[in-house]
């Protein structure tokens, strides 16, 4: 059945009128699927062709149950629309990666982009991935978790908090929310969700996100500004705006090699845009800004404190992570993490952005016993030095779904689960007893395969 587009969204629709009958019929096309490897986590994932401007993004042949697969909830890969993954050529091409950064990714959930981010950027570089809506902080969390870096922070509060720290960030990322124009082939809703006055009211709104957010990057920092939608009002009419009113200047991409990405030079604004007739892809629109001139000041002096763990506490935790010269360790509630020690300023700096996540929990500690954290059985920094079960694949989903069933020939005490020799999560051993410490808001709740 084919999908009948808004006669309004048609004639915003910033294509020749040849060329939109081609754009119609790609859109009434099977989407392709597209994921993006984890560069620390050895794995062989299933053979797909390349995506041209991602070292670690592959298109599949069809599209996996992917919730239903181990690899899948231990990071060895995130699930990713190709044309999304263009911010790499960004931070690529501008040498982003070359040394540490600060970056905000200001409406980062569910975590595609601040995965991408941390598989990029100089390992001691901090992201702060930020989501203001709280029902989308837990998949955000977990998505970071799986991930398993160590350099990034999450937060959960307004955009405009960030004024509060002066020109702090090198880059951020703003993937604004937006009228979804992009996701139309996906979902058959956002079409019948779609209105004019929607797109003027997004347009409006990402205007707002952009000037609160302008304050907290560097002069000559940069803006990377992205929608997933087609129309200018929310693309080249808001960069306008934005390289006019802030002082800014839009930077120049080398496209050549990227077949079907369209650079759109209009005025002020550099524009890069994907079509799905023309890419291997949804809808994507991405354009980079740098400030000029601004008076902006810096108050990296000011500093917040947080609870360190005692010398006691560091040392134990040497027994769970690598490069502990490397680490700060601090506690919250209960449980002891561990961040950059390059960072550790930073860290008390952002207290007051609402952190909802920082850094790795490595342990919680009840009395004398250390409970390992599912974080550090999904840290890249995890030791090897375990107890270690090797399972299959219909085992791995009975524990990701929550069962307590193992055999295993291991002494009593804590036990770290594969598969594919990649860490799932820690279980303990308490007589003929399973005790499974994956946490309960993480397990697979659809029914497993018979």
């Amino acid at each position: 059945m084919m999908i009948e587009f808004p006669a309004d969204f048609l004639s915003m629709l910033p294509l020749p009128e040849e060329e939109k009958t081609k754009f119609v019929h790609s859109l009434n096309e099977p989407s392709l699927t597209s994921i993006r490897k984890n560069p620390l986590k050895n794995i062989t994932l299933p053979e797909g062709n390349p995506v041209s401007w991602s070292r670690y993004g592959s298109y599949l042949q069809q599209r996996p149950v992917f919730t239903l697969d181990p690899l899948f909830h231990a990071g060895a890969y995130y699930v990713q629309e190709a044309s999304s993954m263009f911010v790499e050529q960004v931070i690529m091409q501008l040498s982003l990666n070359e040394k540490p950064i600060r970056i905000l990714d200001a409406c980062a959930s569910p975590g595609g982009k601040t995965t991408h981010l941390l598989s990029l950027l100089h390992q001691e570089s901090l992201v702060v991935a930020n989501e203001s809506i709280r029902s989308r902080q837990q998949a955000l969390i977990h998505n970071v978790c799986k991930w398993g870096y160590n350099n990034v922070v999450v937060t959960q509060t307004d955009v405009s908090r960030f004024a509060s720290l002066g020109e702090y960030f090198d880059v951020i990322l703003c993937d604004a929310p937006c009228s979804g124009e992009g996701l139309f082939r996906k979902d058959e809703q956002a079409v019948k969700l779609w209105s004019k006055e929607n797109v003027m009211h997004c347009a409006l709104r990402q205007q707002r996100i952009v000037n609160d957010l302008w304050p907290s990057l560097k002069t000559g920092g940069l803006l990377i500004y992205s929608t997933c939608t087609y129309n200018e009002e929310e693309n080249e009419k808001n960069i306008s705006r934005f390289a006019s009113e802030p002082d800014a200047t839009c930077i120049k991409l080398n496209i050549e090699n990227f077949t079907g990405v369209e650079e759109r030079i209009k005025g002020n604004t550099i524009t890069y845009r994907f079509f799905p007739h023309k890419t291997q892809g949804e809808g994507f629109t991405v354009c980079v800004l740098r400030k000029n001139n601004s008076e902006g000041k810096s108050i990296l002096n000011r500093s917040n404190k947080i609870e360190e763990a005692e010398a006691n506490i560091r040392k134990q935790a040497a027994d769970y992570i690598k490069n502990t010269d490397e680490s700060y360790f601090f506690m919250h509630q209960q449980s002891v993490r561990f961040f950059p020690l390059s960072l550790k300023r930073d860290l008390a700096l952002l207290t007051g952005m609402n952190i909802t996540h920082a850094g790795t929990a490595i342990a919680t500690i009840k009395g004398k016993d250390w409970i390992p954290s599912a974080e550090i059985a999904l840290s890249t920094a995890l030791k090897a030095d375990f107890n270690t079960e090797e399972v299959d694949r219909e085992t791995a989903l009975r524990l990701l779904k929550g069962d307590t069933q193992l055999n295993t020939a291991h002494p009593e005490g804590y036990i770290l689960v594969t598969y594919q020799q990649l860490p799932l999560m820690f279980v303990k051993k308490t007589g003929r007893r399973i005790n499974n410490l994956y946490p309960r808001e993480w397990y697979i709740r659809m029914k497993l395969e018979q």
